[in-house]
């Protein structure tokens, strides 16, 4: 995966130098400027103790970016399958929920599905799944609660020709049953369950005047959360497995909720106070005695509560796909009524039909309400993506190191209570973040994951753009436009990302009391900046995922219909909430847009709805340098926010901190951003020719006569013999007009990442190290985190 990286990023460096020398062909202008940093190697980093900016309320914050660093890294773990309650969601959206507080506050009870069988099951149509799995097909059975206010998943259930959960848009959670394979038999599962005690779903073949079926003897049950289960309609889709390939709906059919569970119209007091009512009638009948009412309560909750079971037929189906059999037979019917004419209409019938929906599924349902009693939150611990890394040990020594151990506590940004909320993943875009939050500090956290799959990488190495507001004219040269693949990314998750983001703030408190911190690594970086970018211009707008012309839902429906119940419990609010500062502290970004989208970030940031904006560079960190402009392409990209350059340590350097940061440290220029202009008069000062041009006019200077003696043209010779042995790529580049300090650059580029050091900046342990420099700590994989000036 870092080959793959490695040749991408590769060729964009080069093909950077060679927009150069076309750029050049017809623009041959003198450029004066400052001489920029080149890397963090070359003078690039200010050898400053990085408390001294820790003062300045608007400047850059140690602390911050330490504590952002340990999250930017976390979000590279995943939650375990087993350890969090997963809402497996529509087109590809999973949310992996880690916080049982956060979970209550957001949901109102779980359904409980048994499956028990499906019937009217068709044959098997795909001649590679029939050889691997059987001649049948292999059943299971799909659950969405559809909900809120995505009008097109309502509509979508009266429909008759449909895939089902596949075509949901919004639906929040998804379960699914196992999957009984048509090659296991009944004998099978019998054998199964003498040797396991648990008998598996098997297949049962058609047969003369009876469907195929799929049954579930000992079937393990599943979970739909539910926020409004008055207001819930369920959808089952019967589903055909497959082992190669993603499987294909059968048939839905859809129920309300309250419809199949009466009790699901009270509330979550009234079910409690109605159990309660029960439970005291038995301890006054002598069945349970008076100090054992809670642990009965609870029982009830978990037992008592009234299931449902019973079938329900299909009512919908797929439109099928490949129609040549039915046409051929309806023209044969055809043609036998009424000859070629027949044929015509026959054949035109066929094509029109689509069959008839068969199928019922058998299964149990029962409602389980979430008690919302008060729950303990303990303090989650940051560690980092990589075993051997702990970020949070870091952050906390350095605040202790700074201000003492008594002190240190009391300095802690997310207190003593930070907790994971949950943790979201798009399986086809690649976008993945993490929200953590701290009731005691009122703060919430949204930390990007980086590119750690291989659609990520697809994701990266684009180079094109599109308008940042969609349905912008994408041939208008000064709007504002992004890449294209970190946009879509983002786009994915991010009005379902917003919609939990408003739910980490607990009933009846308000998003503008929250301080919010946005942070990533890589990709990660590039999607935190994207999200900034939106909440901090148009507000936490959970009506529509990224900007765009068309208007937004009213965002506030979906979030009192999901959070709050019923639409219309509170009054709408004038425009979507901000919190009460925005920050973002990125890491190894890339560039995310083009310089509109940058003018337009700060912007942002001038009217005061963007409170900082930092990115972090590890020394020669490739990732930080791309996407290239591309002038030939018409395509141009340019930083958001203020770079800080970091640097891992070296033996001979390891106590020296390493700590620039742009436009606060010194007046020098950035060396992560892109130069205006890439060319440069061929005569210029520092250029071959000019050098040589100088050198002449040296000899001219210091001639008394007219005609040169045959010494002082010997001793011209000799300097420009001595010039010409020294001539480097950059001296060629600046033959036809590149400028030298730019190609010296590119060439640097390439040479990081021919050396591996490109790459290797890049990586989760160079900026461990780093970052530990920048504090006064040695801070390496596997070891003890120590103080550089203890070292001997």
């Amino acid at each position: 995966k870092m080959m793959v990286c490695r040749q991408a990023i590769l060729s964009l460096a080069f093909y950077g130098v060679a927009d150069a020398f076309l750029q050049s062909s017809s623009s041959q202008s003198a450029v004066g400027r400052n001489k920029p940093l080149l890397f963090a190697e070359t003078t690039s980093s200010e050898e400053v103790d990085s408390g001294e900016l820790l003062t300045s309320a608007s400047g850059f914050d140690t602390d911050t970016a330490l504590f952002c660093a340990g999250l930017a890294f976390d979000a590279y773990v995943e939650p375990p399958a087993d350890s969090s309650r997963w809402e497996r969601g529509s087109k590809g959206m999973d949310v992996a929920f880690s916080s049982s507080a956060f979970t209550k506050n957001l949901y109102q009870g779980m359904v409980e599905v048994t499956p028990v069988k499906c019937s009217g099951l068709p044959e098997e149509d795909d001649n590679v799944e029939a050889a691997l799995t059987g001649g049948g097909v292999d059943a299971k059975i799909l659950v969405a609660a559809v909900e809120g206010q995505w009008k097109e998943d309502i509509e979508l259930l009266k429909q008759g020709y449909h895939e089902g959960i596949s075509d949901l848009t919004g639906a929040a959670h998804i379960g699914q049953s196992s999957t009984a394979w048509s090659n296991v038999n009944e004998r099978k599962s019998n054998a199964e369950k003498k040797k396991t005690g648990k008998g598996v779903p098997y297949h049962i073949p058609k047969s003369w005047g009876k469907d195929a079926q799929a049954v579930w003897p000992d079937p393990e049950p599943f979970y739909i959360y539910v926020q409004d289960p008055a207001n819930c309609q369920l959808l089952f889709t019967m589903f055909d497995d497959d082992v190669i390939g993603e499987g294909s709906a059968l048939g839905s059919t859809y129920v309300a909720l309250k419809e199949v569970l009466p009790q699901v119209k009270l509330s979550k007091e009234e079910i409690v106070n109605k159990l309660k009512t029960d439970v005291l009638n038995r301890i006054q009948s002598g069945e349970v005695s008076a100090d054992q009412i809670d642990e009965e309560v609870s029982r009830a909750v978990n037992r008592d509560i009234q299931p449902w079971e019973g079938e329900l037929k299909l009512t919908s189906k797929p439109r099928i796909k490949n129609k040549n059999s039915q046409i051929t037979m309806g023209a044969a019917a055809g043609a036998m009524v009424a000859g070629p004419m027949g044929a015509a209409v026959g054949a035109a019938l066929g094509g029109l039909y689509e069959g008839q929906v068969k199928g019922r599924i058998e299964l149990k349902l029962r409602y389980l309400p979430i008690p919302q009693d008060a729950m303990s939150r303990n303090k989650y611990d940051v560690l980092g993506g990589i075993p051997g890394i702990n970020w949070g040990e870091l952050y906390e020594k350095h605040l202790e190191r700074r201000l003492g151990e008594e002190q240190a506590q009391d300095a802690l940004i997310a207190g003593n209570d930070l907790e994971l909320c949950f943790f979201m993943n798009h399986d086809m875009t690649g976008g993945c973040c993490s929200v953590y939050r701290s009731l005691e500090k009122k703060l919430i956290v949204v930390s990007f994951r980086g590119t750690c799959e291989v659609v990520d990488l697809i994701t990266d190495t684009s180079i094109a753009q599109n308008p940042w507001v969609e349905g912008e004219d994408p041939e208008d040269e000064t709007i504002s436009k992004v890449h294209v693949g970190f946009r879509k990314s983002m786009n994915s998750i991010s009005r379902r990302l917003k919609e939990f983001v408003l739910a980490t703030v607990p009933r009846g408190e308000d998003m503008a009391d929250y301080d919010m911190l946005v942070t990533g690594h890589s990709l990660g970086g590039a999607l935190a900046t994207l999200f900034t970018a939106d909440i901090g211009e148009f507000g936490i707008d959970a009506g529509r995922a990224l900007p765009q012309t068309d208007a937004s839902d009213a965002w506030w429906k979906a979030i009192t219909s999901r959070f709050g119940g019923k639409e219309g419990i509170i009054a709408p609010p004038k425009a979507p909430p901000r919190p009460k500062s925005l920050r973002v502290y990125n890491f190894g970004s890339p560039r995310v847009g083009n310089k509109a989208f940058s003018k337009r970030f700060d912007e942002i940031m001038n009217k005061g709805h963007l409170d900082e904006a930092y990115r972090i560079v590890n020394d020669k960190d490739i990732v930080a340098r791309v996407p290239r402009n591309m002038v030939t392409l018409q395509v141009d990209y340019d930083h958001c926010g203020k770079t800080v350059l970091v640097e891992e340590p070296t033996e001979e350097n390891e106590k020296n901190r390493i700590l620039w940061v742009e436009g606060e440290t010194d007046d020098s220029l950035c060396p992560v951003r892109d130069y205006e202009n890439r060319i440069a008069s061929p005569t210029s000062e520092g250029t071959l020719i000019g050098d040589l041009v100088s050198l002449t006019k040296g000899e001219e200077d210091s001639s008394v006569e007219a005609e040169r003696s045959l010494n002082q043209l010997g001793n011209l010779a000799s300097k420009f013999q001595e010039r010409l042995s020294k001539v480097t790529v950059s001296d060629v580049a600046s033959v036809i007009g590149i400028d030298k300090n730019f190609s010296e650059r590119e060439i640097k580029i390439v040479q990081s990442l021919v050396k591996g050091d490109g790459l290797a900046n890049h990586m989760e342990d160079s900026y461990y190290a780093a970052m530990g420099r920048a504090v006064g700590f040695r801070a390496s994989v596997g070891e003890d985190i120590v103080e550089t000036e203890k070292l001997a």
